[in-house]
């Protein structure tokens, strides 16, 4: 499709209009247009127009980085057209001349594109890429090109990162090498010509903010490559050359550049540079500890004196909390020595820990904003990267070797801060908190357990001199960090304290989130007889019909139907004599939910419908009809969020009764469902169930009238717009109408909408995707209905038909080749609510009313016996013609696999 560039340039104007009317026309212009091949060249080349205003190029290349995000590589689930290779070829010979002749702006958005790109291609797939960077690289350096040298670098920095968080595989090892042996040396020399350059300017005095930041950021990318490539493990390289680089370390990390350093953003740029530095060094003392011990001594000392220079400003954390963490890991290594000097312990408590393990005005204003998250962070530990609770890790660390020691100085600071807390307890309640912080944070946990231990204090003691008292306080709202804090430790050394004084502290809160949690967990494993159902199941709607009036808290609300949903499975499954007394009990606030549209909970009152329908013997009272009534009315389909759940409840229906459904018109109405459902990219998945449910439960005499119209409706989508995650559906769609209802009615029904169809859909879409069916019944339902259509299919023994034939069971052999952990899903778990979460117009998920999957084909057990006694039948009955086909049509490895298959079931074929 060609693209015209004045129409694309205005497309991309009005994207920027504050109109909203001309602005959601470009966009939606857009999106249709960006299905189309070649249209990221297209906005590639736009980007690249010098004549074109820069504010519109730069709109374009954002829009380039986001399409290439959606469709480099989308998906097998995603609705996104995929970039076509010869495409993605033209993309990858232009990019990086393009981005470093763009200005800032746009130079950074195809940098991050470029990244995009390399993550799924580097190296193998765009071998060129390094040799490209490295060649840009050098020139630029020639002539100080930094705006283009930290682009590069930058790139660099991200496709390495790979480096650092993958898991260590030949193949990985491979990629690092190749990488290690085209970048070290000029990264390297990259890395000493810049510092000659700082170092020339600071002592010449030449210096000026302007030239020193993209020289100090050259260097923090550097470091970051230098991070990603030793990470793994030390290189021959970097160990012959670790003088040029460990001399320059220290160098950053003792130097001061008052040049940049008078600004705070000058400070926050070198500061990111000796952070970088730290990572370095630590990484080394982590993993490469004697070839880096003849440095530590320097750098120890260096880090050190760079912490007491370190201000309290929020603006330094980074730097405080990396440099902290590189002196925690030498307090556990074999040079903890260095920390036996005569007054290092005092001084660290003094100068390091007690000043970072106080509360300040920042972290005042993040409990305000969100206390529960403050509080979540610090109960999980996920604040580790925080410097208070790195600096109580720099204590626990030098405690592993001098516990005494470390014991007896914070014992006297913790009775420092709480005399200063008792002198004046309004001005000084940070201390009494920092106090409480300290003998939670050094506790440790007993062998084989999880109850926790001090030795800083008497825990009885401390809890009733210095906890209760902020507990039973009669002001809720005065000082809530301490109390907080005081939650924690109580929650913390809960085992040691005696329960009836808990009681009196705690009167608990109606909609108490945590508690409807354990409900929920208890309810899961425990034993559920009748004596027990009757009671909870009184219980848990009596709470419900108080939520109704007025639902405020979404977390308490979902774990309170979650908690119904476990209680009705595991009580009626086992009996199912109790399901009348649980309609009796929820039947009324389901009602209730309906009748008075309470928004918040159509989609959980769905899936506990879904959920008793599924457990009822037929017949389907009367009361369920009447709610199949109002599921077939259109107006019930309005809203998105519901969708997911009157599927499942529809399916139940379909499921239970499916002699009701083929009465008084209703498939009719089930289908147009399915139409209006699956016309939507957003909802087209959930159409797929509702038809296949279709397929599944009812007889092909109900359903023949209607097949042309479904045929019509699956080819108008695919027409309109195809996604991969369509296909999929598509392919699992035609399988179970294959093994339901046989592959004649299969290919005769799609053959009476438009003559040839069936091998043309077979060609374009079936073939190609099988590869990209998961899930193990998913997988079993495609491979036998395939298999049964190569071998039972006249249209495919057809010899018309040979290639498509042959190339049928090519991806046959590839979809069963596949590794079990390729093929198969991974099972769904619990979710965890996020604890901030809030009433959004989104579906949830009950993850305990859950629909249980049904194998269609329950007689086979391993489709890869039956391919391989359908093809020996097969090949008895037509054996010339066996050879010559998969010797055409079969990949070569695809032949050795499928007589290795046919060898082991016995089954040779001719």
């Amino acid at each position: 499709m060609e693209y015209n560039p004045e129409f694309l340039s205005q497309c991309f104007l009005h994207t920027l209009s504050p109109q909203p009317e001309p602005r959601r026309a470009a966009e939606s212009k857009l999106a249709e247009l960006a299905d189309h091949p070649n249209y990221a060249l297209a906005v590639l080349r736009l980007v690249a127009e010098p004549s074109i205003n820069e504010q519109i190029r730069h709109a374009a290349a954002v829009n380039f980085k986001n399409h290439l995000r959606s469709r480099w590589a989308p998906s097998p689930d995603s609705s996104f057209t995929p970039i076509l290779d010869a495409e993605k070829d033209q993309i990858k010979t232009l990019i990086v001349t393009l981005m470093l002749s763009s200005t800032p702006r746009i130079q950074s958005q195809l940098s991050e594109s470029l990244s995009l790109i390399g993550k799924h291609d580097f190296p193998k797939s765009w071998p060129t890429l390094l040799p490209e960077l490295v060649s840009n690289l050098r020139a630029a350096s020639q002539s100080n090109d930094y705006a283009s040298i930290n682009g590069i670098l930058g790139t660099a920095n991200s496709i390495f990162k790979k480096f650092r968080y993958q898991y260590k595989t030949n193949d990985l090892l491979l990629d690092l090498k190749y990488c290690l042996d085209n970048f070290s040396a000029p990264l390297l020399e990259m890395f000493l010509r810049t510092a000659a350059l700082i170092d020339s300017m600071v002592s010449s005095g030449g210096g000026s903010p302007v030239t020193l930041k993209p020289l100090f950021e050259s260097q923090r990318l550097c470091c970051r490559i230098f991070f990603s490539l030793n990470f793994q493990e030390l290189p021959e390289f970097f160990e012959d050359h670790m003088k040029e680089w460990m001399a320059e370390f220290k160098k950053y990390l003792t130097n001061g550049y008052p040049v940049l350093e008078s600004s705070a953003e000058g400070l926050g740029l070198v500061d990111e540079l000796r952070a970088a530095v730290c990572e370095n060094i630590s990484l080394y003392m982590e993993k490469n500890e004697e070839e880096f011990k003849d440095y530590l001594n320097d750098f120890a000392q260096a880090v050190w004196t760079l912490l007491g220079n370190v201000s309290q400003s929020s603006s330094r954390d980074s730097l405080a909390v990396t440099a902290i963490k590189f002196l925690t890991t030498v307090s556990t290594s074999v040079h903890h020595t260095l920390f036996a000097v005569d007054g290092v312990i005092p001084q660290i408590c003094q100068s390091i820990v007690i000043p970072n393990v106080r509360l300040r005005d920042e972290d005042e204003e993040l409990f305000e904003m969100n206390y529960i998250e403050f509080i979540r962070r610090d109960m999980e530990g996920s604040d580790i990267d925080t410097k208070r609770r790195i600096a109580c890790e720099l204590l626990k660390g030098i405690a592993t070797n001098y516990k005494q020691q470390v014991i007896s100085i914070v014992s006297v600071q913790i009775q420092n801060l709480l005399t200063s807390y008792a002198a004046n307890p309004a001005a000084h309640w940070k201390d009494k908190d920092c106090a409480i912080y300290l003998v939670v944070s050094l506790s440790t946990k007993k062998a084989g357990g999880t109850s926790v231990s001090t030795d800083l204090v008497d825990v009885q003691s401390f809890f009733a001199s210095v906890i209760v008292p902020e507990l039973q306080s009669q002001d809720a709202n005065a000082f809530p960090m301490l109390k907080a804090g005081a939650l924690k430790f109580f929650t913390m050394f809960r085992n040691q304290i005696p329960k009836p004084l808990v009681l009196q502290l705690f009167p608990e809160s109606e909609e108490n989130q945590y508690i409807m949690k354990s409900i929920m967990r208890v309810l899961g494993v425990a034993e559920i007889t009748p004596e027990i159902a009757g009671p909870c199941i009184a219980g848990l709607t009596s709470i419900l019909a108080e939520v109704c009036k007025n639902p405020k808290n979404p977390i308490f609300n979902h774990y309170l139907f979650e908690s119904v949903a476990v209680l009705v499975r595991r009580a009626c499954e086992r009996d199912i004599s109790l399901i009348p007394s649980f309609e009796t009990s929820l039947f009324p606030r389901l009602q209730e939910i309906l009748g008075n549209d309470v928004t918040e909970f159509l989609p959980y009152a769905f899936q506990l419908l879904a959920q008793l329908v599924e457990l009822n013997r037929p017949p389907i009272s009367d009361t369920y009809m009447e709610i199949f009534k109002l599921l077939l009315s259109p107006d019930s389909w309005n809203r998105n969020s519901n969708v997911p759940a009157l599927v499942r409840l529809l399916q139940a229906f379909l499921e239970k009764a499916p002699e009701k459904v083929t009465q008084e018109g209703r498939l009719a109405q089930v289908l147009g469902i399915f139409n209006r459902l699956v016309s939507a990219p957003s909802t087209d998945e959930q159409g797929f169930y509702v038809l296949n449910t279709v397929i599944e439960n009812l007889d092909y005499g109900a359903i023949a009238p209607y097949v042309g119209h479904i045929w019509n409706a699956l080819f108008s989508r695919l027409q309109i717009k195809r996604t991969v995650k369509f296909i999929k559906s598509l392919s699992i769609f035609m399988s179970l109408f294959v093994v339901k209802h046989g592959s004649a009615n299969l290919v005769d029904s799609m053959n009476s909408v438009q003559a040839g169809i069936f091998l043309v859909i077979l060609e374009q879409f079936l073939i190609p995707n099988l590869k990209l069916i998961t899930g193990r019944i998913e997988v079993k339902l495609v491979s036998v209905a395939s298999i049964r259509l190569i071998c039972e299919s006249p249209a495919l023994l057809d010899a018309g038909a040979v290639r498509h034939w042959g190339k049928m069971l090519d991806s046959i052999v590839t979809l069963l080749s596949r590794t079990e952990e390729d093929r198969v899903g991974d099972e769904p778990e619990m979710p965890d609510i996020a604890e901030n979460a809030g009433y959004t117009v989104s579906f949830v998920n009950l993850y305990n009313a859950g629909k249980k999957e049904e194998d269609p084909l329950k007689d086979i057990k391993d489709p890869k016996e039956f391919l391989a006694t359908s093809l020996a039948k097969l090949s008895a009955l037509s054996p010339a013609r066996f050879p010559q086909i998969i010797n055409e049509n079969l990949d070569p490895a695809n032949q050795a696999v499928l007589l290795q298959i046919c060898s082991t079931y016995n089954c040779p074929i001719v």
